[in-house]
């Protein structure tokens, strides 16, 4: 079986192809990845360590999903990845219309296209029958909120600035080792001031289909100045979480302006949505 290159940030291991299907036929393929809260630690440790995970939860574009079609949809479908002595595969968790509406979590206001959808159990359970039949499961991960601008991190982004693009364009992503695409792009305006009145940031990036629904974070990198302006350094290479990708903006007058610009929803509407009911009570 092929053996993965390193890498120290993880970002492989981010995200996850998604898919919504209709009952007419239709297919929405877009971009996933995980989001992780953390139980409550008992005493403070230093230095790496293990902390156990509460909740997992799935984060896409809330387009890709449509749940006003809710009951016209079949299932809902991310992936993790398998391998066997030949291949890497693509092992598919499925979520009917039912299941789907008890798990998914939006933000109450309409415009912002970002959704979660809680796989806690269903990933737990799916991951212990694949061990238990010795099935060899590439690790995943996901973001949580120390990733975030203005946690505990020294990390600082500005306009000008590398983003990076995690998902998977139809047709374009490594489909053998089924590794995601990533892809840089120039942040436009500030993290933290809301471009045209949205919870939202602008880079410069051209859409490609599937790829709504992405993980976007800053340049991963080693060192980074801290608020005293002192050098630090980390083992890994550490990045900050910036937001969800919805996809192309552009403004509309007269006939659609594109400039090849993309839109990110900010990284709090994550757990602003997870706070809400779910979108089936």
């Amino acid at each position: 079986m092929p053996t993965p290159a390193p890498d120290s940030a993880n970002l492989t291991g981010l995200t996850t192809p998604v898919e919504t299907q209709f009952a007419d036929g239709r297919k929405l393929q877009g971009s996933g990845f995980f989001y992780l809260e953390f139980a409550p630690e008992t005493e403070k440790k230093e230095g790496p360590h293990w902390v156990a995970i509460s909740h997992t939860y799935l984060v896409t574009a809330k387009h890709v999903i449509q749940p006003k079609r809710m009951k016209d949809i079949v299932k809902f479908s991310f992936a993790i990845r398998v391998g066997d002595q030949q291949r890497v595969e693509w092992h598919r968790l499925d979520l009917g219309p039912n299941e789907l509406g008890r798990r998914l979590h939006l933000c109450q206001d309409e415009v912002v296209d970002v959704a979660v959808v809680d796989v806690t159990d269903q990933l737990s359970a799916e991951l212990t029958n694949l061990l238990k039949q010795r099935a060899l499961v590439f690790t995943y991960a996901g973001v949580n909120s120390k990733n975030v601008p203005g946690s505990e991190t020294p990390l600082d982004i500005q306009p000008g600035d590398d983003v990076i693009v995690i998902g998977y364009p139809l047709g374009i992503y490594d489909v053998f080792n089924k590794l995601p695409i990533l892809k840089t792009g120039l942040l436009n305006t500030p993290i933290g001031m809301h471009f045209n009145g949205l919870d939202a940031f602008l880079f410069d990036f051209k859409y490609y289909e599937g790829s709504s629904g992405s993980l976007v974070i800053s340049k991963p990198t080693r060192l980074a100045f801290n608020k005293q302006g002192a050098l630090e350094s980390s083992q890994t290479r550490e990045y900050l979480f910036l937001g969800v990708y919805e996809g192309e903006y552009y403004t509309n007058d007269v006939t659609p302006l594109r400039a090849d610009l993309g839109l990110g929803w900010y990284y709090y509407k994550v757990e602003e949505a997870i706070k809400n009911p779910p979108f089936v009570h």
